[in-house]
């Protein structure tokens, strides 16, 4: 027998192990219509027709279910008043849903509800004598065809729907959603009860309808791989093959828990890195998914489908989260995109809120300059040139993610960016900035002016003439251009790019090295890691000489942005004998902390804050939806439990405003 038969053979007695394993993931689905993922309250018409009342009613009991990440995609659901159909005029309909508190109206008429029967016979050959009757398999010696009477019953639906805006009365969806469900038995069998088909295709209908127009999750099934050969320790892939045990059984958060353990160890498997890309794609990190499908694609020697299919699966998640922050962020829970949070919910009913009121006057602070909720963060490190690779721009990204997490910033980070790559993250990070928030953007890699314009190289950047710069870099006023499209208060834009560029030596109009000088735009700082037309050394350590200055400010309370960009020009200058000086430019008209102490910024949030129970991640907070004017349904809202990195540091924003976020609609 060949090797490929006993292959086969093999695979066939123990078809799970020939099988990759998979885990059970949720994701998050935006409907088809764009537009009614914006609508917070619904009022549900009595639908016309054939079973009108139950449909209507089918959807609106849906509609009050609806969760996405276990919150309640709808604070209201309400019945709309009798008589109203599809023959009524959208303004009347649509004064109607604003009378009721509601963002739209769903509408509808049944035009077509019934079953049918169909009979039909059939020709059965029937053995009248077998050669081995006491046997499995045996051989029929004898025989004859006999006509078989067979029912068939065929359930069908089909209603007209329209979505209208109570504000402004159009129509902003209207389908025709037609479903069929069928049963067919011969002889003395029987087909399936008509109600029970019929049931069957309401529900069907009901499905496609909240697909449609209603926000909700998507449980999928993705493949995990087995631990390879990169992982060098023995314990490490013991523990690696019992974290896919776990997923494969229902416990994907206890295995990513034990995956990450080892990924501290072993960084440079393939496998280790695609399965923790599953763990952050379910956790809703789809950023670090990101990164870590990127680094098992490099790592991997030819094309691998499970890879590609997760590359391109998260990027539609990135579009799906971007759009719904856009309008509908209080579904979208942005504190774990970049957490890396442990994807399972835990619900501790009656649990007291996780930190205690203060009581210690305010200080100085004011709380506007605090940006609570309201902070996001691009960190950029290139380091992996084709041509001069650096050493510390990954590390000095790194770093500084980690530092604004604690800081309590939605961070977006990227490593060794191509081109695509820095657009996409700078697009996205676009869509997270707050209005009237906060924005800071940290760069770290290859830099360059050309004609008075600044340019930040991609690692793919393979640039021959200085004609190839516009096309194969970014230039900086792309990054000012998205903040100042997004509104934001404050913001500080980080260069620590001002290293030597090896890609200009030989460019006639490059005779100078480092970053062109620039005028900060309103509400903007610019930091640069060495004063303008000056190149910077990458230091000695893990970080970059400038990087590490500003790190250390940065976890200093109470500092305003000022001050930590003075004290680590300070600081640079003292290590580098004067030989580099960080410079900036600023338009800044308000004040801003990266971190304050915990009793300026806690005695702050108390004395700004409306009275009310702050809700932490444990604490359980119900929510009534009503039907008309009498509550129906109460949910529970329960938070994941994060688990952001470097969340314990001391005296770090994040830790002191733990707790005091509270519910929005």
């Amino acid at each position: 027998m060949s090797n490929t038969s006993v292959a086969i053979v093999v695979c066939c007695l123990g078809l799970a192990g020939c099988l990759p394993q998979r885990a059970q993931v949720t994701m998050l689905q935006a409907p088809e219509i764009a537009a009614a993922a914006a609508y917070k309250s619904v009022s549900v018409a009595r639908f016309s027709g054939n079973y009108g009342d139950s449909l209507s009613l089918a959807v609106e009991n849906a509609m009050i279910n609806a969760r996405v990440q276990g919150k309640p995609v709808y604070r209201s659901v309400n019945r709309a008043p009798d008589g109203r159909s599809l023959g009524g005029d959208n303004r009347s309909l649509a004064g109607a849903a604003r009378s009721q508190g509601s963002d739209a109206l769903l509408i509808g008429e049944v035009t077509l509800a019934g079953i049918q029967e169909q009979r039909r016979s059939t020709t059965q050959y029937v053995c009248d004598q077998s050669a081995n009757p006491k046997k499995l398999i045996s051989k029929c010696v004898s025989g004859r065809a006999v006509s078989v009477p067979c029912l068939a019953r065929t359930a069908s639906m089909q209603v007209q729907v329209r979505l209208i805006d109570a504000r402004t009365g159009n129509t902003v969806f209207g389908q025709a959603i037609g479903k069929q469900a069928n049963s067919e038995a011969c002889g003395n069998d029987s087909p399936a009860d008509g109600r029970v088909l019929l049931g069957q295709t309401q529900a069907a209908v009901v499905e496609e309808i909240l697909r449609k127009i209603v926000p909700h999750e998507l449980s999928m099934a993705i493949a995990l791989m087995d631990p390879d050969e990169q992982i060098r320790s023995p314990v490490n892939k013991e523990r690696f093959a019992g974290a896919i045990r776990f997923a494969t059984g229902g416990r994907l958060d206890r295995a990513c828990e034990m995956l990450r353990e080892v990924y501290e160890q072993e960084r440079e498997s393939l496998a280790l890195n695609y399965d923790l890309g599953v763990c952050e794609e379910a956790a809703g990190a789809f950023w670090r998914a990101n990164e870590h499908y990127r680094t098992a694609d490099r790592l991997a020697t030819s094309p691998n489908a499970l890879i590609t299919a997760a590359l391109a699966r998260n990027e539609e998640n990135l579009r799906k989260a971007g759009a719904m922050a856009k309008v509908r962020a209080d579904l979208v829970k942005t504190e774990r995109l970049e957490a890396g949070a442990a994807p399972q919910t835990i619900t501790r009913a009656n649990s007291p809120p996780a930190f205690s009121q203060p009581t210690q006057a305010p200080v100085n602070i004011a709380p506007d300059a605090l940006f609570v909720g309201q902070r996001s963060a691009l960190v950029i490190g290139n380091a992996k040139y084709r041509r001069s690779p650096l050493p510390n721009p990954a590390n000095d990204a790194r770093a500084m993610a980690s530092e604004l997490r604690k800081a309590g910033f939605q961070v977006i980070a990227v490593e060794d960016a191509g081109l695509h790559r820095m657009h996409a993250a700078i697009d996205e990070f676009g869509r997270a900035i707050k209005p009237g928030g906060a924005a800071v953007v940290f760069y770290a890699g290859h830099g360059m002016q050309v004609s008075g314009e600044n340019y930040l190289i991609p690692v793919d950047a393979d640039l021959k003439r200085e004609s190839d710069v516009q096309s194969m870099t970014l230039n900086l006023a792309t990054i000012l251009r998205k903040l100042e499209d997004s509104k934001s208060r404050v913001n500080v834009v980080i260069l620590d790019a001002c290293r030597d560029n090896p890609f200009a030596r030989s460019w006639r109009s490059s005779g100078r090295g480092g970053l062109a000088s620039i005028d900060a735009p309103t509400g903007t700082v610019i930091a640069f890691a060495t004063a303008p037309g000056k190149t910077a050394e990458d230091g000695v350590g893990p970080n970059g000489l400038f990087t590490t200055h500003l790190l250390r400010q940065i976890r200093i309370p109470n500092q305003k942005i000022e001050d930590v960009l003075k004290n680590t020009r300070k600081g640079v200058a003292a290590d580098s004998r004067n030989e580099q000086i960080p410079w900036d430019s600023s338009s800044l008209t308000g004040d801003f902390y990266f971190k304050v102490s915990t009793n300026n910024v806690a005695a702050k949030m108390d004395a700004a804050a409306p009275a009310e129970t702050p809700a932490d991640s444990a604490v359980v907070a119900k929510r009534t939806l009503a039907v008309g004017n009498r509550p129906v349904a109460s949910g529970t809202n329960s938070r994941p439990q994060e688990a952001a990195s470097g969340a314990g540091s001391s005296g770090s924003l994040f830790d002191s405003l733990k707790g005091q976020f509270r519910t929005q609609d």
